[in-house]
């Protein structure tokens, strides 16, 4: 699996899920990781108070096959650098501040997600979708937007695709999604019990779980495919959602490919929605046809 550009954000984003001796590794790497560069795995671990085990088991933690790996790729984002860097909000900055911590914690966050995409579990999840003769869109709290603007995108296919995030009505409508029918389950952890309860629902019922999730989550784990995407964000309340930018992107994707899969159908259908929706939008400043200036 390909790591993210940036492997310092990485490891911010997997630190929740290390055990507390990998955690002490991780803490030391963030803090310096010029200096971890011209340390020895004798010498990290002794810094860091861990046995070298330990630090092996950091480095396969984040998705590195050891610790000359782990060297490697940290070496290639510090010789590479980030143009973008994700960034928390403080309390006590300006407009002007916030602005450019937002924008560049969306950039990196976007610029990360592009080089760690798994393309298998895209094409996977691409074909499913492709195929199914109904898509039910599901996540709770900032993923249900998401969920819905999935919802939004297949519909304009001519998919009969719908968004919830009713625990009650997700139940009823995964029941009759039929033989062909997907879930299509997004979840930022990937710990919402609500969310991987219900896709283990689903599973039980035979119908295929696309999930987009942190890897290794709980959600992950009862997927049919899972696209991962690693969290960079802590739970500090002025943290801004770049995940869920990334999640929109995400979507475009898979959209994108299944569209590209049903070909004249898509397109057709496509063209139909938008001029049925032309008579909505406003021209030239005047308003749309049978609508009055108040």
């Amino acid at each position: 699996m390909l790591q993210p550009v940036n492997i310092l954000d990485h490891i911010r984003g997997r630190l929740p899920e290390l055990k507390r001796s990998e955690a002490q590794v991780a803490d030391m790497v963030l803090a310096e990781p010029q200096k971890v560069l011209g340390q020895s795995i004798t010498v990290l671990a002794q810094a860091a108070g861990v046995s070298e085990a330990t630090v092996v088991r950091f480095c396969r933690s984040i998705g590195c096959a050891g610790f000359p790996d782990f060297k490697l790729r940290l070496a290639e984002g510090q010789a590479r650098g980030t143009p973008f860097v994700s960034q928390d909000v403080a309390p006590d900055d300006e407009t002007p501040t916030v602005a450019r911590k937002i924008f560049s914690s969306a950039a990196a966050a976007l610029n990360d997600a592009a080089g760690a995409l798994d393309m298998a579990a895209v094409s996977r999840a691409v074909e499913l979708l492709a195929d199914a003769s109904s898509i039910l869109c599901i996540g709770t709290g900032a993923s249900a937007v998401v969920a819905e603007d999935a919802a939004h995108k297949f519909m304009r296919f001519g998919m009969a695709a719908q968004a919830s995030a009713d625990p009650m009505m997700v139940r009823m409508l995964a029941v009759n999604l039929g033989a062909r029918g997907v879930l299509l389950a997004i979840s930022n952890t990937g710990r919402t019990i609500m969310v991987t309860e219900l896709a283990q629902m689903a599973r039980d019922l035979g119908i295929p779980v696309i999930a987009i999730t942190a890897p290794g989550s709980p959600l992950a784990a009862v997927s049919s495919v899972a696209i991962g995407h690693t969290p960079v964000e802590d739970a500090e309340i002025y943290t801004p959602m770049a995940s869920r930018l990334v999640h929109l992107a995400i979507i475009d994707v898979l959209s994108t490919g299944v569209a590209l899969k049903l070909g004249a159908e898509a397109r057709h259908h496509l063209a139909k929605v938008k001029a049925v929706l032309s008579g909505t939008r406003s021209s030239h400043g005047k308003p749309a046809r049978g609508r009055q200036r108040v």
